[in-house]
């Protein structure tokens, strides 16, 4: 947790880094630990280093996912947003690879705290936003927690994601064509279900 605070944006990135890798092996485990890794990466979050800010935004979505802390994880929600809003806004069309896996990342963690709480998240303001980020550019480990809300939203019949469906078709095409690492198994299957459905 010290080299989370350290002068050396290596050891910044490294650390939190760390601690998301840790969150997600231990599952609900995280939870007693949740007020104190959240102070951390909030801090992180808005780090001048992009990729410290990536690693915590892939910590924190990882923290909001697997705590079941629910006080302390939806009652940092609106920071968390607010810390993320503009990359959500950010459109570069040739961003660098480490803005691209930021913008990934940021992604991914939006991604865990929807499926995680939808009812907690201003679904209309934020899902065009992230939809105008995909397909993902670099990090396409996080194309599962997007993919996986995406389905999710559209099994609840939610109108925000049904009415981002002409958005959405070529999106899905992207990601089901090459290269084959978008995707895992799982989540391609997902994705080639809900493909075939919304064609019905």
């Amino acid at each position: 947790m010290k080299y989370a605070s350290s002068q050396e944006r290596f050891e910044r990135s490294a650390a939190v880094g760390s601690m998301g890798e840790c969150i997600e092996a231990m599952g609900a485990a995280c939870t007693p630990y949740t007020p104190r890794m959240m102070r951390v990466l909030l801090k992180r979050l808005t780090d001048e280093d992009p990729e410290t800010k990536s690693n915590s935004a892939f910590s924190v979505g990882l923290l909001c996912l697997h705590s079941t802390d629910g006080k302390e994880v939806l009652g940092n929600y609106p920071t968390i947003l607010t810390s993320l809003e503009p990359l959500l806004h950010a459109q570069s069309a040739t961003p660098s690879e480490h803005e691209a896996r930021l913008l990934d990342n940021a992604a991914g963690c939006v991604s865990r705290m929807i499926k995680k709480a939808p009812q907690s998240v201003p679904l209309d303001q934020v899902l065009p936003h992230l939809a105008s980020l995909l397909p993902l550019k670099e990090d396409f480990r996080e194309n599962e927690p997007v993919f996986d809300m995406i389905v999710s939203l559209y099994q609840q019949q939610n109108g925000v994601i049904q009415g981002l469906t002409d958005r959405l078709m070529p999106v899905f095409e992207t990601v089901l064509g090459p290269p084959e690492e978008q995707l895992s198994d799982e989540t391609r299957g997902k994705v080639q279900e809900l493909v075939q459905y919304l064609r019905r």
